[in-house]
């Protein structure tokens, strides 16, 4: 019975607090990269690796749904376009890099046309770059600043970059809940369980056939509102009741002499 107690004091431990979750934290700190390979490759077995989603901690709680449409991830909190950038040339100097390379960075230091030149000059003439507008990272505030930077860049090449603007396509959604079809968590910045799976549809346009069905990318579970689902804390909680009250009657029981 010690042993069951312990146990699901553990489980209850490791369960993530709805607040911790509401904050993004510690999930959202700049020191650890977050990696996962696709569930599926979008161009075949013949062609290639997936293509590889690369980003700050926007990415972090969304790639369940970012590798189930067909994206490898790489995401670090905190990361920068620049470091993005060094990501995709340390796969192409391993004969890793795919050809078509997301990126999700710049609200952490911005961008410049100088980074943009590095990015095309890393991933080489033959290798889409995807470029994706974010929210600005301090504030939460539509857009974040250098947007302008990725709509010229892509104008500028339209052959080899394609920009993609979650701003534009969240910005209904851009609330926190209780608030009806909320996407985003308390900083504004980092999508929820439900705006996560909306983030991954969104990228998936640009993967051959337009990506999965929406109903696909989903990773929220049950209940249709788009929130966080209600019940593992509600399944915590039991949990943490039965061990505590395991503890406090071992505890009551009088010792043998």
């Amino acid at each position: 019975m010690v042993g069951l107690a312990l146990a699901l004091v553990a489980l209850v431990a490791l369960w993530p607090a709805p607040s911790a979750m509401a904050a993004g934290e510690p999930a959202f700190g700049c020191g650890h990269i977050h990696t996962a390979e696709a569930q599926r490759n979008p161009y075949g077995p013949n062609d290639g690796p997936p293509p590889i989603a690369i980003g700050d901690s926007t990415m972090l709680l969304p790639i369940p749904d970012l590798t189930r449409v067909g994206f490898d991830v790489n995401a670090k909190g905190c990361r920068g376009f620049k470091q993005s950038v060094w990501v995709a040339r340390d796969l192409r100097n391993q004969d890793k890099l795919p050809k078509m390379i997301l990126i999700n960075a710049y609200g952490n230091g911005g961008v410049d046309n100088d980074l943009i030149k590095f990015a095309l000059k890393v991933i080489g003439p033959k290798r889409t770059l995807v470029l994706v507008t974010a929210y600005d990272a301090d504030t939460g505030h539509p857009p974040a600043p250098d947007t302008d930077v990725l709509v010229r860049a892509a104008k500028d090449h339209p052959d080899q970059i394609k920009l993609l603007d979650w701003v534009r396509y969240s910005l209904p959604h851009h609330k926190v809940e209780p608030a009806p079809g909320a996407w985003f968590l308390p900083d504004l910045f980092h999508p929820n369980i439900a705006g996560s799976a909306a983030y991954a549809h969104f990228l998936s346009q640009v993967l051959p056939g337009g990506g999965a069905p929406q109903a696909e990318s989903g990773s929220s579970g049950g209940g249709g509102g788009g929130g966080v689902p209600w019940w593992p804390f509600a399944v915590g909680g039991v949990v943490l009741i039965a061990a505590l009250a395991l503890f406090i009657r071992r505890r009551r029981v009088p010792s043998q002499s």
